[in-house]
């Protein structure tokens, strides 16, 4: 299992437009467009590899990170379909010599979200917010088993404290909500899982 924790800085850096603003948006059946990143199809092809049997497999970030070169530089198109994008990795893996998992891939379901800030508003209670977490947990993973994204994490615990500036009590609450997600996750043991919390 995956988890990566976001802190926001205060650190300004010059502009540069981020990679990920320059790639095409994935459009997606019965959904809107979806920002494509490289996480998104590591984990897509990590689950190919795995259904052929190269269970962590060491090329998957590489070949994801060949394709968004080959899209951010060569694709010329804001969108992009799934099939399309599909049909790449598949070639590309392919022509790398792992036909068995090209067999296998097809990129996964877009990750869903979670705005902490916005159900502890709706469960300004902890009990009551934990439960509610609990069941959006368990709805978001079993229905995509892949990636799951959370976010509001600050201002959700300043809602629950009722604290207008961060405390040491703010930061155990914060560790008690991710420790609790992680649990939860791993309860329902998904085959792949990245968890973003920020």
């Amino acid at each position: 299992m995956r988890v990566i924790l976001l802190a926001k800085s205060k650190i300004s850096v010059p502009a540069k437009k981020p990679i990920s603003s320059t790639l095409p948006l994935v459009t997606l059946p019965g959904g809107s467009p979806a920002r494509l990143s490289e996480n998104w199809l590591v984990l897509s092809i990590d689950k190919a590899a795995t259904q052929a049997g190269h269970a962590d497999w060491p090329l998957a970030t590489e070949v994801a990170r060949a394709v968004l070169h080959y899209l951010h530089h060569d694709f010329h198109r804001p969108k992009i379909e799934r099939e399309t994008l599909e049909l790449i990795l598949r070639r590309s893996l392919t022509g790398i010599g792992c036909p068995a998992i090209a067999r296998h891939f097809e990129l996964i379901s877009f990750a869903p979200s979670i705005n902490l800030a916005t159900l502890a508003q709706q469960a300004p209670f902890e009990i009551l917010f934990f439960q509610q977490l609990a069941t959006l947990v368990d709805e978001k993973v079993s229905s995509l088993a892949s990636a799951l994204r959370l976010e509001g994490l600050r201002a959700c615990v300043l809602s629950l404290t009722g604290s207008a500036s961060w405390r040491s009590s703010c930061q155990h609450l914060s560790d008690e909500i991710v420790y609790f997600i992680r649990a939860r996750a791993r309860t329902l043991s998904p085959s792949l899982l990245e968890l973003t919390i920020w």
